[in-house]
């Protein structure tokens, strides 16, 4: 069982981190990433809803309800 899974049944960060016993790809680095991503104008979504749940501010259910409650829009690539 990984990281997300045993966050998502209720462990705290911490906890799960623990209870894995391997570097959970994202859990460090997410909120650096967002930071970056503001300061550059970049949205990021995923990350963002990424960040709120592993600081515990929403659930997994609200996470995936506000990424798809998003209105699309076309994606832009610049070199």
């Amino acid at each position: 069982m990984g990281f997300g899974e045993r966050h998502g049944q209720g462990m705290s960060v911490e906890e799960a981190t623990a209870a894995t016993g391997q570097t959970a790809e994202g859990v460090k680095s997410c909120r650096a990433v967002l930071d970056l991503s503001r300061v550059h104008g970049v949205e990021l979504p995923i990350s963002e809803v990424v960040v709120a749940v592993i600081d515990g501010t929403a659930s997994v259910p609200d996470a995936a309800a506000a990424l798809l409650s998003r209105t699309p829009k076309p994606e832009q690539y610049r070199v």
